[in-house]
């Protein structure tokens, strides 16, 4: 599948960056421009999501598929690898599958393990579904602005953040209707597998050696410190920092702090 991208800086390592769920290389411009001036970057669009095609398909050995048909299109033998969330996963598959395809692997407020199987993770994954809902039954039709879908998702989801960033999805048609660039049908399907990804390997056979940082956010619930155990089974290399006052979306909520942490850990 051929990716809608956006390119930063014409100089320096490679360096390509994915989104997480809901997500898109929009949000992440802000990162790109404080690092072009170093490194050559890449902001992609994952498959149902941003202004990328959409597919009845979408799990996690699809979408390393994408980025490598991506850095093959683009004649990039190694690259920076940063993904956040579910990018963050499809970064993992991509280096276990193609370990020389990386230089150095970041990974953002994700592991690698199901957050679908364990009762632990239940919460994680029933905010989630959610979400999904809660954006599949807003009413488009004759909508006139955004803040009336705003309205309509407040009564569900109250966190007035998160949906500023949900409604980054919202765009209008050439009649002059909104619609979801999500493709929110097959993602809700599919809810499970993008909750997972890893618990169908053994990292016996896949297990990989090469540059692996894991950042979390110090209030995230989605990575654990006993998680390095299976951090580490599949990038036997790994590290693994904490941003202090972020959650689970630490680029927006630290910024500064994540650039002095990837500035320090790519540095040649």
């Amino acid at each position: 599948m051929k990716l809608f991208y956006r390119e930063y800086g014409l100089k320096g390592p490679k360096l390509v960056i994915l989104h997480g769920l809901y997500g898109s290389s929009d949000n992440w411009v802000s990162i790109a421009r404080q690092l072009e001036n170093d490194y050559h970057v890449y902001l992609l669009d994952q498959r149902n999501h941003g202004q990328s095609p959409h597919s009845t398909i979408h799990d996690y050995e699809s979408m390393a598929g994408d980025l490598l048909e991506f850095l093959d299109d683009k004649e990039i033998d190694k690259a920076h690898v940063i993904g956040h969330s579910m990018g963050g996963k499809t970064a993992m598959r991509f280096a276990l599958a193609h370990p020389g395809r990386i230089n150095k692997l970041v990974i953002l407020d994700i592991a690698p393990k199901s957050y679908a199987s364990f009762s632990n993770y239940a919460q994680i994954t029933n905010n989630h579904e959610l979400i999904i809902n809660s954006l599949s039954s807003t009413l488009l039709d004759n909508v006139k602005s955004r803040k009336a879908i705003d309205e309509q998702l407040a009564a569900k989801l109250p966190d007035a953040g998160l949906r500023h960033f949900l409604l980054k999805n919202i765009e209008r048609t050439k009649q002059g209707t909104f619609k979801w660039r999500l493709n929110l049908p097959v993602i809700k399907e599919t809810l499970e597998l993008i909750m997972d990804g890893f618990s169908m390997l053994d990292p016996e056979e896949v297990r990989v050696k090469i540059p692996s940082v894991f950042i979390r956010g110090e209030q995230s619930g989605y990575v654990m410190e006993e998680d390095t155990l299976i951090m580490r089974k599949f990038f036997k290399d790994a590290e693994l920092v904490t941003i202090p006052k972020a959650g689970h979306w630490l680029h927006a909520e630290q910024p500064d702090l994540l650039i002095k942490t990837l500035a320090y850990f790519l540095l040649d």
